[in-house]
């Protein structure tokens, strides 16, 4: 007689869960690094001299994704080998890729809006 009312939206960690807790650290991690990126370049010599925040920001998340595309395309071959489910390694595989993508697209959107 006592019947529980049903879920209408799935719980954060089931999202969380397959989207990838890595690829969620993975964002946050280039979050922080942005942020960072921006901390120093606003402390930063201005003029010719500028830049150096952000050019320490791609470097540091180059580097990272470098090694974050790395690893997840060894985790991405194992799973196909062994018949395991890849979707979590691939996702991680476009992310880089991805954001690489957003970058370029709204540089883009920025230009044509006379923004820069």
């Amino acid at each position: 007689m006592s019947e529980e009312p049903a879920a209408t939206t799935a719980a954060p960690a089931g999202w969380m869960a397959r989207f990838g807790y890595r690829n969620i650290a993975y964002v946050a991690v280039v979050l922080i690094v942005i942020a960072g990126g921006i901390a120093l370049e606003a402390s930063g010599p201005r003029g010719p001299d500028s830049g150096g925040g952000i050019m320490s920001a791609m470097l540091i998340w180059a580097l990272g994704s470098l090694a974050f595309l790395l690893v997840n395309a060894v985790l991405a071959v194992v799973a196909f080998a062994r018949d395991r489910p890849a979707r979590i390694p691939a996702t991680a595989c476009a992310l880089p890729l991805g954001i690489i993508f957003a970058m370029l697209l709204l540089e883009e959107l920025m230009d044509a809006a006379g923004l820069m």
